[in-house]
């Protein structure tokens, strides 16, 4: 069974003070600009996506001579990638005007990759052996769920709607500043599980 770290990390304070400021943000300060403010919030998701593609990348370099954990930070990076595709909607957000068929057999390739590389051993024996002994940061994963919760009750008009857009018009707005700390969770679990991963490589014993 995995071990349970239920310390509340400065980081995580962190997330609840910054989703608390965004909600502010999106329902009372930010300026609509017809719809340019979501475009630049979705553009800073993609940016952020894009930065931990290229670091997990980085990270998975400098373990290389571990076969195992290689193979699994290289599979994190589809899952980055994939979060990066759905962001952009596979790239129809900047060529409108190619057919939907062909995005969707892009978002068909892009999400079933690291759906299918889930067969690989070294990657299910990898997640097998940190489900069993490694570290697991409850907050982060929990706020990460969260807000990914929060994020589809602004899209969707679920049970507490009301309460989190205060007006219809900014309802793009809440949902995509709301998904920033599920993004920003997603990464600190990232880091925490490199962070641990590195002691225990550095570890004399």
């Amino acid at each position: 069974m995995p071990k349970f770290d239920f310390h509340f990390y400065k980081s995580s304070i962190f997330i609840v003070a910054l989703s608390a400021i965004l909600y502010i943000l999106g329902n009372f300060l930010i300026p609509l600009y017809n719809g340019l403010s979501v475009t630049i919030v979705e553009h800073i998701q993609s940016l952020f996506l894009l930065f931990m593609f290229g670091y997990t990348y980085h990270y998975a370099k400098s373990v290389k001579n571990h076969k195992s954990l290689y193979e699994f930070w290289i599979w994190t990076i589809f899952w980055w990638f994939m979060l990066f595709g759905r962001g952009i909607s596979w790239g129809r957000d900047f060529f409108p005007e190619v057919p939907r068929f062909y995005y969707k057999i892009i978002a068909g390739i892009v999400m079933g990759i690291p759906f299918l590389t889930l067969f690989l051993p070294t990657i299910r024996q990898e997640i097998a052996r940190r489900y069993q002994y490694e570290q697991v940061p409850v907050w982060h994963i929990l706020f990460a769920f969260l807000f990914l919760g929060i994020a589809d009750i602004a899209e969707h008009h679920r049970i507490g709607h009301q309460l989190l857009v205060l007006s219809h018009e900014r309802k793009d707005l809440i949902e995509e500043l709301m998904e920033i700390p599920c993004l920003l969770c997603l990464a600190l679990t990232t880091f925490y599980m490199q962070k641990n991963e590195q002691k225990r490589l550095n570890s004399p014993c």
